[in-house]
């Protein structure tokens, strides 16, 4: 009977911890990036992988730097993905064009003569400027050997001084960097597209 007593008082009071904990915050607006403004036409097709960055960029949180130099998560603002994932879509649409090539996930399991590496080394607020900042690299998609390289950067302001505001001007931000990126990797391709095959040797 002590035993039982015993047990029913433990339990009781683990409920009682478990019901004091916080409730989870929910962020008040998730935010995406709005469609690209322009689309690219490919002359062969790429796979395009979801960007590298930090830990602290790479999620759904939004980080701003104060004045002294630290970074800051950014209450009650959220991306409705990951901000790398949201990256790669938005590359996959710019470059979804009218060429002969396309833009192709690396999920699919298809093969492409190109592939597009990258890395966001910088996708964060500072007061109400959204920066983005991107190396980009082209490599072979036989023998992965790096074929070009870029490095992209962009800014925009925000309309207003609210967490929202602010979020959006960072998603142009991100918009402008694939834009730029897309742009660098369909004239490369479609450049050495239009280059005559050499002849075989006699």
């Amino acid at each position: 009977m002590i035993r039982i007593l015993a047990t029913g008082l433990a339990a009781c009071s683990l409920a009682a911890c478990v019901s004091v904990l916080p409730e989870p915050k929910v962020p008040e607006g998730l935010y995406r990036f709005a469609p690209m403004e322009t689309v690219y036409d490919l002359e062969d097709s790429v796979i395009v992988r979801e960007p590298d960055a930090s830990r602290l960029v790479a999620g759904r949180a939004i980080a701003s730097e104060d004045s002294s130099g630290a970074l800051r998560l950014v209450p009650n603002v959220e991306w409705t993905d990951s901000s790398t994932r949201l990256m790669q879509m938005a590359m996959l649409d710019a470059l979804q064009g009218q060429g002969a090539g396309k833009a192709i996930a690396p999920e699919t399991g298809a093969a492409a003569p190109y592939e597009l590496s990258w890395q966001v080394t910088d996708f964060t607020l500072s007061g109400t400027t959204g920066r983005c900042r991107v190396r980009a690299t082209l490599l072979d998609g036989a023998s992965r050997d790096v074929l070009d390289q870029t490095v992209v950067s962009a800014s925009a302001d925000a309309r207003g001084g609210s967490n929202a505001d602010r979020a959006k001007a960072l998603g142009e931000a991100g918009r402008a960097c694939v834009n730029d990126v897309a742009a660098f990797v369909s004239q490369y391709i479609n450049v050495h597209a239009a280059e005559p095959e050499p002849e075989p040797e006699a």
